[in-house]
């Protein structure tokens, strides 16, 4: 993985990182994948809306957009295995091995608690920041949960396409290879598969173009864009809003107490000791 420094200043303002480039050229193909099967796809779905044959034709029409859609199909399907593989190397290399250097031999136990401790695997402290956050925006409290290194809505965000994929790819695999799937598994697999594949597909667009859009581009914390997902840095602003916990511990890890900004947004405790008043 390489070496960047946890924060960076240009023009006087810090920007904080988040994402390598490994992980940045990853969502850019995940996201690109996923709006070509959309738009290749919701066009069967709503086959008998007024727009549908006009969006279908952009892609070539029945001889092309079905190509376009398999071809895509298939490049989520490899980015899927190859995130799989990618997590089990960057655990093994930057947790389990040091661990394992360090003190010898792991048990189960030990491997399993280094797996279900990563920053996106979801914990008690989400539970209660949703719980939290509930109270907040119903006027209960008028303190806003501080966010750690991934808040429960990007672990929701993570978390999500994994069902997808499994749901989706194959249910895909079968309707794409429906001759050979129906020597193997009995013929009412290929109807429960178009179902699955076509409402499946409805609720991850649902997902992705009202939830996370919203989140990483539409708020007013970022509107008319979130750049993170470009730069692998977001500004200081966003993290003490976003991730304010996180934040202060990269503060004092930096040396740089003096500096803390205060909490953000409905944040009403106090601000750490040593930060801006």
């Amino acid at each position: 993985m390489e070496k960047h420094p946890m924060i960076k200043i240009k023009n006087g303002k810090k920007y904080f990182y988040r994402f390598t480039l490994n992980q940045r050229i990853q969502h850019i193909i995940l996201a690109v994948s996923v709006v070509i099967l959309v738009l290749t796809g919701m066009p069967l779905k709503f086959h008998d809306a007024s727009w549908a044959p006009y969006l279908y034709a952009l892609f070539g029409g029945i001889k092309t957009a079905p190509i376009i859609h398999k071809t895509f199909g298939a490049i989520l399907m490899a980015l899927f295995v190859y995130h799989v593989f990618y997590l089990i190397y960057v655990i093994r290399k930057f947790h389990i091995a040091p661990m394992k250097k360090k003190n010898g031999k792991l048990s189960k136990m030990e491997v399993a608690k280094i797996v279900l401790t990563q920053n996106l695997v979801p914990n008690l402290k989400d539970a209660f920041d949703i719980r939290d956050l509930m109270k907040y925006l119903l006027f209960f409290t008028k303190v806003r949960p501080d966010g750690d290194n991934f808040t429960w809505k990007e672990k929701f965000d993570y978390w999500a396409p994994f069902w997808g994929m499994i749901i989706i790819g194959g249910s895909g695999l079968i309707i794409w290879n429906k001759e050979l799937a129906t020597q193997i598994l009995p013929g009412e697999f290929l109807n429960f598969s178009l179902i699955a594949h076509s409402d499946e597909a409805l609720l991850a667009a649902l997902f992705l173009f009202i939830w996370h859009w919203y989140n990483v581009h539409f708020s007013i914390s970022v509107f008319p864009m979130g750049t993170v997902f470009l730069t692998g840095y977001m500004s200081e602003e966003l993290m003490a809003e976003e991730h304010y916990q996180y934040y202060v511990d990269i503060m004092k890890k930096a040396g740089l107490e003096d500096e803390i900004l205060p909490p953000q947004r409905g944040q009403s405790h106090e601000p750490p000791e040593g930060g801006n008043e």
